[in-house]
């Protein structure tokens, strides 16, 4: 058995090599941080000013500005003769999974400029998760103050109508907002919680902890990627798409109290973000970012997907949200259709990575592309009538 000086001499030496990896590391810009914090008004928000590498999906640098958000600082004034558009969505437009100059944002900023000949910014306040009550929670905290000439709700609607409903979505650290009687109320009770305020404090100090150690953030990385590639083999084993997963009854005309709650106050929210958008006097337009098997590029898996949910095809909450656009006067850009005609021309995937699964996840930098001049040529041509 080691003696007391033996096991002083393990301690330091273990101590010693984590010293010598840990800055091997930093030297060598290696960084896994943990993005995102838990917080008492929506939920969770991104974490201000730290960057690193993700690669869980796709493979990118993520910066996040002052404020917690992946897009670099903007000045809270407006610079003059510019048009300033911000973004409020969730993951699909936060696109951890590809470099931010490839991301639909940043595209879309760079072809509107072009387009209108002017200086364009647009302001990236999306956050992986977020449903549409925690999107509107985000414009009046943190959008509004900049002023922007435009907001655009990036409606994913694979899953941002159940996120809207607590009892499809289940999440016991989201906000949400209650339709009671016309009236939208919201209801922060999972927040206001004691078991949310004691998991805070403790999940907040933890990655605090592996956001200060490169090495703490390099043995976090290992094993999430070590359970990603085992939960990678056994998807590899399943279909592409499970009919059965009751999150795909977003493409059916609702039929239960939930679906037809959660659509309710979805389309309560989206009026109650146009007004809010319109009284600090911006534009409200929406986009639908639309879900993997609506694009997948092969029409014999969509057909044979649709005839397994009991449906003509998969275009229902697509049609759903357009048409409520157009009775409410609200601007629209409804991208199911050129998507999938491109993904159906060129035989491409617009969701998936070499490290996950093509066809499934989010969009990669193709999907992004060519969203992005989409949303460039629908707002130029709308700008250029004004």
């Amino acid at each position: 058995m080691p003696g007391k000086r033996e096991w002083a001499l393990i301690f330091s030496s273990i101590i010693f090599a984590g010293i010598v990896v840990e800055i091997g590391l930093r030297a060598a810009g290696v960084a896994y941080p943990v993005f995102h914090r838990l917080e008492t008004l929506r939920g969770w928000s991104p974490q201000p000013g730290i960057s690193g590498k993700w690669m869980t999906e796709g493979e990118a640098i993520i910066v996040n500005n002052d404020e917690g958000f992946r897009d670099k600082s903007h000045p809270v004034e407006k610079p003059a003769g510019t048009l300033r558009i911000a973004i409020i969505g969730d993951s699909m437009s936060e696109a951890m999974a590809v470099p931010q100059e490839k991301t639909f944002p940043s595209i879309l900023q760079d072809n509107l400029g072009n387009c209108l000949g002017a200086a364009v910014e647009v302001l990236n306040f999306s956050v992986s998760g977020h449903g549409t009550a925690q999107q509107r929670l985000t414009f009046q905290h943190n959008v509004m103050k900049y002023t922007p000439d435009f907001v655009l709700l990036a409606f994913f609607t694979g899953n941002d109508v159940w996120n809207n409903e607590r009892a499809l979505d289940g999440h016991e650290d989201r906000v949400y907002f209650i339709l009671d009687n016309g009236t939208l109320k919201l209801d922060d009770s999972n927040t206001k919680s004691n078991r949310f305020k004691s998991k805070m404090l403790w999940r907040n100090s933890f990655n605090t902890i592996i956001n200060a150690s490169r090495l703490f953030q390099l043995v976090r990385e290992f094993s999430s990627r070590a359970k990603g590639l085992l939960r990678g083999k056994k998807a590899s084993r399943k279909v592409i798409f499970d009919p059965t997963s009751r999150d795909y009854d977003i493409f059916k005309v609702p039929s239960t109290p939930a679906w037809r709650r959660a659509w309710a106050t979805t389309e309560a929210l989206l009026l109650a973000l146009r007004d809010d958008v319109s009284s600090a006097g911006a534009e409200f337009w929406i986009t639908n970012l639309v879900a993997p098997v609506q694009v997948y590029p092969d029409i014999n898996v969509r057909q044979e997907f649709a005839h397994a949910l009991g449906v003509e095809n998969l275009d229902y909450p697509d049609h759903r949200i357009a048409k409520f656009a157009k009775r409410h006067m609200i601007p629209a850009v409804t991208l199911l259709a050129p998507l999938r005609a491109y993904a159906d021309t060129y035989k491409e995937f617009l969701h998936g990575f070499k490290n996950t699964r093509m066809g499934t996840g989010h969009w990669n930098e193709t999907g992004h592309r060519v969203a992005g001049e989409q949303l460039g040529n629908a707002l130029c041509a709308r700008i250029k009538v004004n």
